[in-house]
């Protein structure tokens, strides 16, 4: 009896399972956004909310919780429910770079990432009444006059990939401290430093003539600027690389993932969120949870590679 009994439940709760699936959602999806107010993650979002609200059928509601490269809107993922009701948009680097360099306590498999909706493109400048056409010019320039190169840095990626060229290159570059891409772009506009990056803030400056572009920081060349030479076109084996990904808890069914990336995808290609990417100097692109997560751990791998090539003195 006991044993017909426990069938009889297990049943149930397979006949249920589908159902709650098909059925999501049934009340307002809280997406959390892993960075502050303001910039290219908080713009994309904000814009395919409304689309994707639409094709749900219930309100997205967006909040911003920033802090530790997006790791604090991780955890709180992390921790909820797996029903897809709560949501992470953050980049990739959060699940690919940060636990690696700052012990997080998560890592890049312990989410369910539901789809990649663009890529930043890092882009390289400097203020225009420097002499610097690009970024050989910047390193021909400070080896000439002997002396260090000075550029606005914003986390420990940059701080990575321009040691490398620093190596490479035999001179010396000082990363300078800011808060991020406005920061970056501020510094420059400013003078203080020989160059900077950000990932689209740079855009309307470069336009005006405020800035000038010499450089993509990206393995590949900017899609807006062709013609501006990557890190791999100067002979620089390294790069970064960061999608806007949307994610969510471990164990959230898949019926749930797959018809949250539908309305994200169908989200996307609205005219109003296309010119959003477009005005942030992103990348349209779009993998759903087939790829996303296979692309992270590429990623992933790829920065632990560059980590263990940079840092030597550490694995002794």
């Amino acid at each position: 009896m006991q044993r017909t009994l426990s069938l009889t439940i297990v049943l149930a709760a397979a006949l249920v399972a589908p159902a709650s699936a098909q059925d999501f959602p049934t009340k307002p999806i809280s997406m959390v956004i892993g960075f502050g107010a303001g910039g290219g993650t908080d713009a994309v979002v904000r814009a395919v909310a409304e689309p994707m609200s639409k094709s749900l059928g219930q309100p997205i509601l967006v909040t911003n919780k920033p802090g530790a490269g997006g790791g604090v809107a991780a955890m709180d993922i992390k921790k909820a429910t797996a029903d897809g009701y709560t949501l992470i948009a953050t980049g990739s680097l959060t699940f690919a770079f940060e636990p690696q360099i700052l012990k997080t306590q998560y890592q890049h498999d312990d989410f369910e990432h539901v789809a990649i909706i663009s890529l930043f493109q890092d882009g390289l400048f400097t203020h225009p009444s420097r002499p610097y056409k690009s970024m050989r010019d910047v390193i021909n320039t400070a080896k000439a006059e002997k002396r260090s190169i000075k550029y606005a840095s914003q986390y420990q990626l940059d701080r990575l990939i321009f040691n490398h060229v620093a190596k490479k290159e035999g001179v010396e570059i000082i990363p300078v401290p800011t808060q991020g891409g406005n920061g970056a772009v501020t510094a420059t506009l400013a003078n203080q430093v020989d160059f900077g990056f950000s990932g689209g803030t740079f855009g309307p400056h470069v336009e005006t003539g405020a800035l000038r572009m010499i450089g993509s920081m990206m393995a590949e060349r900017l899609e807006r600027f062709p013609d501006i030479l990557s890190m791999h076109d100067n002979g620089w084996m390294v790069g970064s690389g960061n999608y806007l990904i949307v994610s969510t808890t471990k164990g959230t069914p898949k019926p749930v993932i797959d018809k949250l990336a539908a309305a994200l995808k169908e989200g996307m290609r609205a005219e109003t969120v296309q010119n959003v990417v477009k005005s942030r100097y992103m990348k349209d692109v779009f993998f759903g949870p087939d790829k996303a997560g296979e692309i992270v751990k590429a990623e992933h791998d790829k920065y632990a590679k560059m980590i263990a090539e940079e840092k030597p003195d550490e694995k002794k």
